[in-house]
């Protein structure tokens, strides 16, 4: 009689029955687990700064020689900076444990030695930039070339034309042949063909206004995108010359910005927020952020307005094609109720990016998590090294910036900075560090931290890492009930109830592996 019905429909009537009988056991919990990098060793703290911050992660690729690197056995290079700096800073490292040794590109230009490996003092065109942080660098394996995104702010002025050149407080790039010098070629230093992008109007040069300040960027499909703080989207309008000036306006913004708000901005969060930023921010300022399971203040909204409380600094990571990581903390939160580090995931399937939203579990939910919070570090760091040294090691109280780095055999690494309970700091930043990510338990499709009725769903409609594989579902089977250590704040899952013990056993008397894998074939 069995072997009658569609198995389809069994499956989805034994899911449903499923969730139904788990709805009330969903609790805040952790996409990730970690592991400390050097046992949570300080990896960057700017003497006399109180806001060291913006880590970016690269591998030196083997096509830059060992003589040409900041060091012959350099093999990690940790770019960074400060809030208010005038210079963008570097580490190198030959394992990520470290020791990380502080690189400076030297040669004196404008009077100026030239610090870290780019420095707008050294330049007298660019002597002018109140500041330059933040930066986002990226291996460029076709041609050859490092290059970096990075913050900065001029002043405006007025060409000889007449033209008015708006104040820039944005974000500009550049590039590097070796990763080590990302200066003006004519003007302090830098390598041939390489060096800022910038354009020229009458008797003025500015770098040329890529996206909105402190972008994180990725390629999908060889085009380029970035979010940046809110989770303002941009993208290139040109794969081809992705760095062009703006068409009829050369000191406007180069990348198109995403300004397609959702029916949740209209009907919901409008009301709380002032001005339309993101899918992201959209979501934070939602009653649907504040109703979340895994909003750590249920009731409370997150507002990005002005220069306040916001979804501030951004680390992406490409998931898959179709989905993007945006890691990001949150600034200026009242009490800094919200210190630890957060997750949501971006649905970015369509070929338009103004239709990318943030993507949705199989029931509907916003894939948001808590990913780390400061508790949990100062916890490991006490538990592999009691009385551990602030100096030497991570005493985080708030949590902020990130770089998500993923080394060539897939390893994950979150690299952040953070407000330190000795030494302090501003605003989520003041020292750097670096923990492992790892997903902790099989058949966790969902990457709830739990193995469940969600994730055999996920395995039904071939979401699961190997799409209806047995092996997927061996593993899923394998670990149904198993949870995840929860974050220090959570609250223990209950036991699997017996009735949903007893579904699972008829999933096994129903569909025996034999008969799965014929399905399959």
């Amino acid at each position: 009689m069995w072997q009658q019905i569609a198995p389809s429909f069994i499956m989805h009537w034994i899911c449903t029955a499923i969730l139904f009988m788990q709805a009330t056991t969903v609790v805040a919990g952790t996409i990730y687990d970690f592991n400390l990098v050097a046992d949570g060793a300080v990896i960057a703290r700017i003497p006399g700064v109180s806001n060291t911050a913006y880590p970016s992660v690269i591998r030196v690729p083997s096509w830059i020689a060992p003589a040409d690197r900041a060091n012959s056995s350099a093999n990690y290079y940790m770019y960074y900076g400060s809030h208010g700096g005038k210079h963008i800073r570097m580490k190198w490292a030959q394992t990520l444990d470290g020791p990380w040794t502080d690189f400076d590109l030297g040669g004196t230009y404008n009077g100026q030695s030239r610090r870290g490996v780019f420095d707008a003092d050294a330049d007298a065109t660019r002597e002018d930039y109140d500041h330059v942080s933040a930066p986002d660098v990226h291996v460029d394996d076709v041609n050859q070339r490092i290059i970096m995104y990075f913050h900065g702010e001029r002043p405006s002025t007025t060409t000889s034309g007449g033209t008015n050149v708006p104040k820039r407080h944005e974000n500009f790039v550049t590039t590097s042949a070796k990763g080590l010098n990302f200066n003006d070629p004519l003007h302090a230093g830098g390598e041939t063909s390489h060096g800022p992008r910038s354009v020229t109007v009458d008797d003025i040069t500015r770098d040329i206004w890529i996206g909105e300040d402190y972008q994180r960027a990725f390629q999908k499909n060889g085009d380029w995108y970035s979010i940046s703080k809110r989770s303002i989207t941009n993208a290139s309008p040109n794969p081809n010359d992705p760095w062009a000036p703006l068409a009829g306006n050369p000191f406007g913004e180069a990348w198109t910005r995403e300004n397609t708000p959702s029916a949740l901005w209209t009907n919901d969060a409008s009301a709380v927020q002032d001005n339309y930023h993101s899918p992201g921010a959209t979501f934070l300022a939602s009653s649907e952020f504040a109703n979340h399971p895994r909003n750590p203040n249920p009731g409370i909204r997150i507002t990005s307005n002005g220069s306040s409380e916001r979804l501030n600094h951004v680390g992406v990571n490409l998931l898959s094609p179709d989905e993007l990581e945006v890691f990001f903390y949150v600034r200026d939160d009242p009490s800094d109720r919200y210190d630890d580090i957060y997750r949501i995931v971006y649905d970015i399937s369509d070929s338009d990016f103004q239709n990318w939203t943030v993507a949705r579990d199989a029931m509907g939910q916003v894939f948001f998590d808590v990913v780390l919070s400061p508790e949990e570090v100062v916890s490991a760091v006490q538990a592999v090294n009691p009385g551990a040294d602030p100096t030497f090691f991570a005493d985080p109280v708030s949590l902020g910036d990130t770089d998500i780095f993923v080394d060539d055999d897939g390893s994950k690494y979150l690299f952040m900075s953070y407000v330190s309970d000795v030494f302090g700091g501003s605003q989520g930043e003041g020292q750097i560090t670096a923990v492992k990510l790892t997903i902790p338990t099989d058949g966790d499709f969902d990457f709830d931290q739990k193995v469940d009725g969600f994730d055999f769903l996920m395995w039904q409609r071939g979401e699961s890492p190997n799409p209806l594989s047995t092996t997927d579902l061996a593993a899923w089977e394998a670990n149904y009930g198993a949870v995840a250590p929860l974050a220090a704040t959570s609250t223990a899952v209950p036991e699997p109830a017996t009735g949903i013990m007893l579904l699972i056993g008829m999933i096994n008397m129903l569909f025996r592996r034999d008969e799965v894998e014929s399905r399959l074939q």
